[in-house]
């Protein structure tokens, strides 16, 4: 309303006696304005530069104040607010400076008066316009470091899952180059016996063939060993290293077994002992857990590994695990087992992983 009320008094005093009527050049100056503002888009500082320069003709040819401020004040908003504050505060600059030069060459009270209001009302326009420009600005920065922060998670989350896969196939690699030196070794013994008992030649050719395949892959992934694993001589963690590994969990864990304990695959032995430290991890870090239980279930074809916790957290669960599940699972389905999840007893989490043994 202030607005309103400033550009009424300086519209009437525009409309004076002296005021020169719109002839032709008026009418044409006026289009020239409104054509100019097509260019606020793709060229907010050329929009500026006709609209001001056709509202300083104006005032020059002594205009009344009825339509001619209007695009110049357009335009200046416009350009401040789209950011380029030089080029609009330039056309402030202009569109106050020309009429009140020209207002001190032949100073006259009522033209004095308009020149004033015409400054204020220009003060007023461009005010509100770097106030949308630092609103714009901030917004933008936000909308930055908000995709930022998400593309950091994303990375992060990518990296996580490459390091998870990469230990995940160091640790299948070492159980399969056991298997595979067990095969070498058991097929050398049985091409001796079948040679000394003078078996079938077929028989012969056929352990001898194990033999080489077996010797040339133990061969080929010991290289390849060398360069994902050096400390490949390090060995592998299984279910006799859970005491150590509960001991160290960081808060209380209690260990149940239930059935007859036997040694298992050495892969299955692996993810259980892998399954019991992801699933304690992300209790320390995301459950604010007091206590956990970890329960072993050893069946005639299958050992399955509970992990419960009392906590709660803020999150979902299926949120707050989601990059640790993601390896469990990968290991679990890497044995040919089942990872189910999910809430658990004292509004706890419940990790199960079910595995062939």
């Amino acid at each position: 309303m202030a607005v309103i009320d400033v550009y009424s008094t300086f519209l009437a005093y525009g409309n004076q006696p002296y005021a020169t009527p719109l002839d032709l050049p008026g009418y044409a100056l006026l289009v020239l304005s409104a054509l100019g503002l097509a260019w606020l888009r793709g060229r907010p500082e050329l929009a500026l530069a006709v609209c001001v320069g056709a509202a300083v003709v104006c005032f020059a040819r002594g205009y009344a104040y009825a339509f001619w401020p209007a695009p110049a004040l357009v335009a200046v908003f416009a350009t401040i607010s789209s950011g380029r504050r030089a080029a609009g505060w330039a056309g402030v600059a202009f569109l106050i400076g020309v009429p009140a030069a020209a207002v001190a060459l032949h100073p006259e009270p009522d033209r004095v008066v308009g020149v004033v209001i015409w400054a204020l009302l220009v003060l007023v326009v461009a005010q509100p316009a770097e106030v949308s420009r630092a609103r714009r600005a901030y917004t933008a920065e936000v909308e930055r470091r908000a995709a930022d922060a998400e593309r950091t998670r994303e990375e992060e989350a990518l990296r996580r899952a490459q390091e998870e896969r990469l230990r995940v196939a160091r640790e299948l690699h070492d159980v399969t180059s056991h298997t595979v030196s067990v095969i070498a070794l058991h097929a050398a013994v049985a091409a001796e016996a079948v040679e000394r008992a003078g078996g079938p030649p077929e028989a012969r050719t056929a352990l001898q063939v194990i033999r080489t395949s077996s010797r040339q892959a133990l061969a080929e992934m010991k290289g390849v060993l060398g360069v994902l694993r050096p400390d490949s001589r390090q060995p592998l963690p299984g279910t006799g290293r859970l005491p150590g590994l509960l001991d160290g969990a960081g808060l209380p864990v209690g260990l149940s077994v239930v059935g007859d304990r036997r040694p298992l695959p050495p892969a299955v032995d692996l993810v259980v002992y892998r399954v019991v430290q992801e699933a304690l991890t992300n209790t320390i870090r995301h459950a604010a857990a007091t206590k956990a239980v970890v329960t072993l279930t050893y069946e005639p074809d299958a050992v399955t590994v509970q992990v419960d916790d009392d906590g709660g957290g803020d999150a979902p669960h299926g949120h707050l695990y989601g990059h640790g599940l993601t390896g469990m699972a990968e290991r679990v389905a890497a044995v040919g087992g089942r990872l189910t999840t999910g809430d658990g007893p004292s509004n706890g989490f419940r990790v199960v992983a079910r595995l062939p043994a």
